[in-house]
């Protein structure tokens, strides 16, 4: 692993308020955490939210706490009493508009960040809606428009900057650095769109894999009719439920069956089945080859349109790009259950924290394709770790938090960009900002493939001569498939 460069970024200074959006698991993380990076905000920071579980805690660190529900009736009466010109606002929200909170936060003067893109209630789990409305891609295309819209010299407004997405979009352009130096012996350091997309081009690579394995285990494990997770209970079961999605590189020779293009030429995959039942191997270097849930992300989406090279409408390069994730056992076995129930969510659910006794979160990018094979960089946080940061936290939602940190302070740095996605911020100031939170960062090579192991028992249909093929990477398939 190459060392990354240290800009020594000097503290921002910053006159407005924060107002946040949500104080969940995450909003939680960034409380006590905010205040080491933005002097004497406490007495700047306002909450809303619908929950009133975050109240002590906001309370305890200096913070107005004010518990409200949004909704497209009342935000703009509401938040015009709070949100002004060169204030903040910190959305950490679900069910809460992005795109009516950004477009608010432009008219007002102020700065936005969020951690996902996010709708009203009534999308992601609406079966009289078609599969494609119910997509990531469908929600980002609208933040693209309202990007034109706005334009370039409006108030900056972060999206999708948590741990995933946000962080793993840097993890690929540190990635690319090392590959280049360690493969090439070069020194490549790209400025633009098009030199990382060419850098890519010329290393190889064919598919990137977002890469996460969480081994966190609570003292208490999962019960019948209970669901578990290590963060929003209500955002994983959005993703669990939704269409698997994709992008598919200019490398793959065969669609998956029942694959549908989201727009002729977009080079990006939905598929008729959700992603809580759509499986995909991986890799993560402290436990080798997983199998975990192919569910979507916006990351798919932005990380493969910047890296793309095109003449006209035609790909001449594009990897494929795919999110494959392991939550910790009890939230796999919570969703093999939510699944088992026709989508009936459990009676009784339950956010891990202070319950956990051992584990990490282990997220990362895995580039392959190249003539090394593959490469996987990212971090790896256990709990005792994570908790020396936020005592009562895990170390999800550090992640998390340690992504949403570094794209505020991005945005104080940088208050004039308009909307702005992970691939259009600097990737050194924001890992400057995150690393020290994210513990032990690693980067190592694997000879791993998706054949490894495969075919011994059961016939699959295999690409044994172009092992990063999609068709590989995709398990729990049958054969004619």
């Amino acid at each position: 692993m190459v060392t990354p460069m240290n800009k020594h970024l000097t503290t921002p200074f910053f006159e407005g308020r924060v107002i946040m959006i949500g104080c969940g698991s995450i909003g939680q993380a960034v409380l006590p955490v905010i205040g080491r990076h933005l002097e004497g905000i406490h007495d700047r920071l306002i909450v809303l939210s619908a929950d009133e579980s975050g109240r002590r805690i906001a309370e305890r660190c200096g913070a107005k706490f004010i518990h409200c529900n949004l909704t497209p009736g009342n935000y703009r009466s509401i938040l015009k009493n709070y949100v002004s010109d060169g204030d903040l606002m910190l959305n950490l929200s679900i069910d809460v508009s992005s795109i009516d909170l950004i477009r608010f936060c432009a008219v007002r003067g102020a700065l936005y960040v969020d951690t996902s893109i996010e709708p009203w209630p009534g999308v992601f789990d609406n079966p009289m809606l078609e599969l494609h409305q119910r997509t990531n891609y469908a929600i980002r295309a609208k933040i693209i428009d309202l990007a034109a819209e706005l334009g370039p010299d409006s108030p900056t407004a972060v999206v999708d900057h948590g741990a995933n997405p946000g962080l793993v979009s840097h993890f690929v352009k540190r990635a690319l650095v090392d590959l280049d130096q360690i493969v090439r012996n070069g020194n490549t350091k790209p400025s633009s769109r098009e030199e990382w997309a060419n850098l890519a081009h010329d290393l190889g690579i064919s598919t990137i894999q977002i890469s996460e394995r969480d081994t966190q285990a609570s003292q208490r494990p999962k019960r019948h009719g209970e669901f578990i997770n290590t963060w929003s209970i209500d955002g994983f079961v959005d993703e669990l439920m939704q269409p698997a999605e994709l992008s598919f590189g200019v490398f793959e020779k065969r669609k998956p069956k029942g694959a549908r293009e989201h727009r002729r030429g977009s080079g990006t995959l939905y598929l008729e089945r959700p992603g809580a039942s759509t499986f995909a191997r991986s890799w993560a270097p402290s436990i080798g080859g997983f199998q975990g849930m192919l569910v979507t992300h916006d990351e798919v989406f932005s990380i493969a349109d910047y890296l793309s090279i095109r003449d006209g409408s035609k790909f001449l390069y594009r990897p494929s790009v795919m999110f494959v994730y392991h939550p910790c056992d009890d939230a796999m076995l919570s969703a093999l259950e939510l699944e088992g129930r026709g989508w009936i969510l459990q009676p009784s659910c339950r956010r891990l924290g202070t319950d956990i006794v051992e584990g990490m979160d282990e997220l990362g990018v895995l580039l392959a394709g190249h003539e090394r094979n593959a490469y996987w960089y990212g971090s790896q946080l256990l709990i005792q770790e994570a908790r020396r940061h936020v005592p009562f936290a895990n170390s999800t939602t550090v992640q998390v938090m340690a992504g949403a940190l570094a794209a505020v302070l991005w945005a104080v740095r940088h208050p004039r960009r308009g909307v702005v996605e992970p691939e259009d911020l600097d990737f050194e100031e924001c890992l400057e900002t995150a690393t020290p939170y994210l513990g032990r960062m690693v980067g190592e090579f694997t000879e791993w493939t998706p054949l490894d192991g495969r075919g011994k028992y059961f016939p699959e249909r295999l690409d044994i001569q172009s092992p990063w093929q999609l068709q590989n990477i995709r398990s729990r398939q049958w054969y004619g498939e």
